[in-house]
């Protein structure tokens, strides 16, 4: 049976980003509907939060090329989470004064650390609206190539195998309600049978989101 650690950190995702946007439409097709998840908040170490908070500022930076205003942003959602039995840190920024933030018009950072190993399982850059219309004229074969380019240039799945699953990403992505998204969403399978979901924003034409389904188990 698969363990459910990938749809606890969909719904730390969700929660983080007031329960909309890409990983809510697409963490569905990631978990199976009857899985339980459990999940709960442990007490935070200061000394190890900051640590990890400088992680997540490097990820930001080497895998989206985005520098975190965290002088002019406010910080958010900074709670370690244990799932499982095992040791999440979530941690944001945004331009907004609140825990919850809804819709496209915030702008905000979120990232999704295992504590044990420092590496990043989920990151995401939510840039706000898009400035104009255009963005539904980008194509998905376009997004797919920056999609595909994005997981092997950064090596998000640390030298490990896989293949892109072209059947999952086009029935997620012709679905009716994804129709005028601003999102491309595609999925990669690795080791063994996990998923990774990749998504892109056609506004800005580049890969703004990734998570990875770390500590799953087969059987």
């Amino acid at each position: 049976m698969k363990s459910t650690k990938i749809m606890g950190l969909a719904l730390i995702g969700i929660l983080s980003a007031g329960g909309v946007t890409a990983i809510a439409h697409a963490s569905s097709d990631i978990v199976p509907k009857n899985t339980v998840m459990t999940e709960k908040a442990v007490e935070q170490d200061s000394y190890k939060a900051n640590k990890l908070k400088e992680v997540a500022l490097n990820a930001f930076q080497k895998n989206f090329n985005e520098t975190v205003d965290t002088k002019n942003l406010y910080e958010r959602n900074n709670e370690f989470y244990e799932i499982d039995g095992h040791q999440f840190y979530v941690t944001g920024w945004s331009n907004k004064n609140s825990k919850f933030i809804n819709g496209n018009t915030a702008i905000y950072y979120d990232a999704i650390i295992d504590v044990e190993t420092n590496k990043i399982v989920s990151l995401k850059y939510n840039a706000g609206e898009p400035k104009d219309q255009n963005y539904k004229k980008f194509s998905y074969d376009e997004a797919k190539n920056l999609a595909t380019n994005f997981v092997k240039a950064n090596n998000i799945l640390d030298g490990k195998s896989y293949e892109f699953s072209e059947a999952e990403s086009k029935e997620v992505n012709t679905a009716k309600d994804s129709e005028g998204g601003l999102y491309y969403h595609f999925y990669f399978k690795y080791d063994g049978g996990k998923t990774c979901l990749v998504n892109v924003n056609k506004d800005l034409k580049k890969v703004t989101e990734f998570m990875l389904d770390e500590g799953q188990t087969q059987g």
